[in-house]
C-alpha cells in the first residue's frame, strides 16, 4: 500500500518546486554550456545527452536529498553541484563505453583535442559558451581595457578570445570562472559547487584568472596602465 501523504508534506514539497522552479532557467542554460563544451572537445557524442536528460536526474536526486537535508543555503548552487555531478558521470560512461566497444578503421571516434588545436576551432565550436550576457572581463580582471559598446567589432573579438581562452583551460578553471562570473555564485557556494574547501576554490579562481589573462595578453588585447 502506497504512503499516504500528508497535507504538510504536500505543502513542504510545493514549496520545494516552486523554489527550483525559479532557479530551472539558469540550470538548463548552465547545463546547456558544459554538454556543448563536452561535445565541442569530442567527450560526448553530438546528442549523446541532452539538458532535459541532466535536468530529469538532478531533479531526481534533489528530491530525495531534500528529504535528508531540509534546509538548502543556495538551492542555485546546490542544483549547479548535482548538474555537475550528473554530467561528469556521464562523461565517464561515455569514455567507458567507447572503450569497451570496438572501433572500425572505417569509423571517425571523436577524441580529445589538444589545447593548440582549440585555439583554431571554428566560431560554431567555440559557441559552446554563449551565456545570457557577455561574460564581464573588466570584473574578472579590473585592469584589462575593455573596448565601450560602440566599438562592437573589437568587444566581439575581445569575447571571442575570451571564449577561446576558456575552451584551452582546464575544465576546474573554467567552470569556476563561469560560476563564480557568469552565474555570479559567492565564492562559498562556488567551492560547494565545485566540492572543494574554500580556501582551496580561490585559489583555482586565482590561477584561472591568471591564466585567462595571461591568453588574452597572448591574443593582443589591451590593458590599462596600472595607477602611479
Amino acid at each position: 500500500m502506497a504512503k499516504r501523504v500528508t497535507a504538510h508534506e504536500q505543502r513542504d514539497r510545493e514549496q520545494f518546486v516552486a523554489a527550483v522552479g525559479k532557479h530551472l532557467q539558469r540550470l538548463r542554460a548552465f547545463i546547456r554550456h558544459e554538454l556543448a563544451y563536452f561535445e565541442a572537445v569530442g567527450d560526448l557524442g553530438p546528442g549523446e545527452v541532452t539538458v532535459d536528460d541532466v535536468v530529469d536526474a538532478v531533479m531526481v536526486r534533489a528530491d530525495a536529498e531534500r528529504r535528508n537535508t531540509p534546509t538548502v543555503r543556495s538551492i542555485r548552487s546546490w542544483l549547479i553541484r548535482l548538474a555537475i555531478d550528473e554530467i561528469d558521470a556521464q562523461v565517464k560512461r561515455s569514455k567507458l563505453e567507447r572503450r569497451r566497444v570496438p572501433v572500425h578503421v572505417e569509423q571517425d571516434v571523436p577524441e580529445t583535442p589538444p589545447a593548440e588545436w582549440v585555439s583554431t576551432l571554428g566560431d560554431e565550436i567555440l559557441d559552446f559558451y554563449e551565456p545570457d550576457e557577455d561574460l564581464k572581463l573588466e570584473d574578472i580582471i579590473p585592469d584589462l581595457d575593455v573596448p565601450d559598446p560602440e566599438e562592437e567589432a573589437e568587444r566581439r573579438e575581445l569575447q571571442r578570445c575570451a571564449k577561446a581562452a576558456l575552451a584551452e583551460m582546464s575544465r576546474e578553471q573554467r567552470r569556476a570562472l563561469l560560476l563564480r562570473y557568469d552565474d555570479e555564485l559567492p565564492l562559498p557556494h562556488v567551492a560547494r559547487a565545485l566540492h572543494r574547501p574554500e580556501p582551496e576554490a580561490k585559489r583555482i579562481l586565482e590561477e584561472a584568472t591568471q591564466e585567462l589573462r595571461r591568453r588574452l595578453v597572448e591574443a593582443g588585447c589591451r590593458f590599462k596602465a596600472p595607477d602611479v
